[in-house]
């Protein structure tokens, strides 16, 4: 009886183990936001279009003391030194308008590893403020990072748009 006992509680967990791989494998199947087809694909234009913020960076809860720049153009944006410290691409941008606030997301991937970064923001009266999140995902851990940015608007009208 014991031995019949040993046998069905392998079995069980040898069905567990697969049962949880596959939910896994099946979850890492669902789309995330950076694989659906984005607004630059078509051409889109954002209002932020032609903004160029100048403004410095750093992590949450220590000094903003890197100098960082922000474009936006083509319904995407860019940040200077994340573009210069892993060759993060253009992103599209998301956003709402209420009165003269504009409220902003985005997300981009970085070319050269598995990193990313969620953006969000808000741009008023030539401000612009901005949290984000850089996250690396490891087979291991995953790594997160929170950061704010602060600038001002430096010049408009000079950045590529759709019009």
């Amino acid at each position: 009886m014991i031995g019949g006992a040993k046998k069905l509680i392998t079995v069980a967990a040898m069905l567990v183990a697969f049962a949880g791989g596959w939910f896994m494998l099946s979850a890492s199947r669902m789309p995330s936001p950076i694989t659906n087809i984005e607004a630059e694909q078509f051409g889109a234009t954002g209002p932020l279009d032609g903004m160029r913020f100048a403004g410095m960076v750093g992590m949450t809860g220590a000094p903003l003391n890197v100098e960082d720049t922000w474009e936006f153009a083509n319904g995407t944006f860019v940040s200077s030194e994340c573009e210069t410290w892993c060759n993060y691409p253009r992103a599209p941008y998301y956003v709402r308008q209420i009165g003269n606030r504009i409220e902003f997301i985005g997300e981009t991937r970085c070319s050269d590893n598995d990193a990313s970064i969620s953006w969000r923001g808000v741009v008023e009266n030539g401000t612009i403020k901005s949290q984000f999140t850089w996250t690396v995902a490891r087979w291991y851990w995953t790594i997160r990072k929170d950061f704010l940015y602060e600038g001002q608007l430096v010049n408009t009208g000079d950045l590529p748009t759709n019009d």
